[in-house]
Parts: C-alpha cells; structure tokens; sequence
C-alpha cells in the first residue's frame, strides 16, 4: 500500500527548501507532490516519496511536523482521456476522494493516479469489486534503492 508523507508547511522563504535539504541529505526521491494553500499564511506539502517511512523518520527527527498518511494509487492509460476513462471506473465503484494528483513513471510509461479517501479497506473492497487493481509499492515509488 502506498503512503504520502503530509507536512505542515509554513509559506516563507526557504521553509519548503528546508524540507528537500532534509530529504537530500537522507537520499529521499521526491517522485510526485502538491502544495495547498490553507490559511494564514499555512499550507500543506504532500509528497510522495521513493521510501516514505525513512523521509517521515528524518523529517520527525528534524523537529518537522509531519504525518504518514495511506493513499490508494491506480494506473490509468498516458493517452487521451486515460484520467476520464480512470475516473469513470472509479466513480462506478461509487468511491469518493479529498485529494488527487498524478505521476508519470518515465521508465515504463506508465501513469498514476493517488487517492486520498476517507475509508481506505471500503475503497479498496470497492474498487477490486470493480476491476480495478491498487498498485504495489515497487510500482509506485520506482526505484527504492538510494
């Protein structure tokens, strides 16, 4: 199952920098993120990362505030509507989601979709029920060896 690590991200000069320097220096691979803006000046990073407990682990340890959240990744088709017919299927599975983002793995070009859903082992019986298959780890980092 996959994971994106969340942080609560101050909108200043240099505050996201901090963060790529921690996971450089622990050689973490950002593969995919986002950043929304919440209020006041505040954010949230989410990132999902080649090995996600080891960048929660040295984030933590830094004195960051950080969660390690379970998401659901889907591949759908790099081609013309690969994300509606995706989208299409999992709104038939009757699955709902708060946040969403894509990634491109160059090397088998493929792509990906991340879900963040409320109820994860419901979404899972759903989607399944539905033919859709959750992505192993290995397919949703790339490679883990740093």
């Amino acid at each position: 199952m996959a994971y994106e690590v969340s942080i609560f991200l101050e909108n200043k000069i240099g505050h996201f920098e901090r963060i790529t320097r921690i996971l450089k220096k622990n050689k973490i691979n950002i593969r995919t993120m986002s950043i929304n803006d919440t209020a006041n000046g505040w954010g949230i990073l989410n990132l999902l990362v080649n090995n996600p407990q080891k960048a929660y682990k040295a984030l933590e340890t830094e004195g960051v505030s950080v969660a390690l959240k379970e998401v659901i990744a889907l591949e759908m088709k790099d081609e013309l509507g690969g994300l509606d017919d995706l989208l299409l299927k999992v709104t038939q599975a009757k699955v709902n989601f708060n946040n969403a983002y894509g990634r491109i793995i160059e090397e088998t070009k493929a792509a990906i979709l991340i879900l963040d859903v409320s109820d994860i082992p419901d979404s899972q019986n759903k989607l399944a029920k539905n033919g859709l298959h959750i992505l192993d780890d290995e397919k949703v980092y790339g490679n883990l060896n740093y």
